[in-house]
């Protein structure tokens, strides 16, 4: 299970990817929705389509598929700044026949391997307040929290 590969992704496999992500986005937005209701996939559509204006080509962003030798086990995008020596986890996604066998941690070490190559200090991320399984895995291996954003419906 310790080869995982991290394998770029082709302009076809994120044409698919960012479908799949506009559809599993707009769930968490649905599950995390304080403000009002709405359209959750035109939000969806919209925040991904400000965050990568030119798709697969937008600078500094980078889409691998995350295999283990055998098939594709998920997917990850990250933004590398090289400015502030960090990156951005935008996701990491496990494809969930494959979840609770460890390759959560496995993909992070190389995420890890691939800053190192890059030159890269810092590795942050988001994750959602009810997303408990993704934070405690942040947690078990290092991350720590940078702040917490609350929120009170006040009725």
């Amino acid at each position: 299970m310790e080869h995982i590969l991290l394998i770029e992704m082709t302009g076809n496999e994120f044409e698919q990817y960012f479908t799949d992500k506009i559809q599993r986005y707009s769930l968490v937005l649905s599950q995390n929705a304080y403000e009002g209701n709405g359209d959750f996939e035109t939000k969806a559509t919209n925040q991904l389509n400000n965050l990568l204006p030119n798709g697969i080509q937008t600078s500094g962003h980078y889409f691998f598929n995350i295999n283990n030798e055998l098939e594709n086990i998920g997917y990850l995008w990250i933004k590398k700044d090289n400015e502030k020596k960090s990156a951005f986890l935008y996701e990491i996604y496990i494809l969930s026949e494959f979840r609770n066998m460890g390759y959560g941690t496995i993909t992070i070490k190389k995420i890890e391997e691939w800053m190192r190559e890059h030159e890269l200090l810092f590795l942050k991320l988001h994750v959602f307040g009810n997303n408990n399984e993704a934070r405690k895995l942040y947690e078990r291996i290092g991350f720590e929290v940078a702040g917490v954003n609350m929120i009170k419906q006040v009725e």
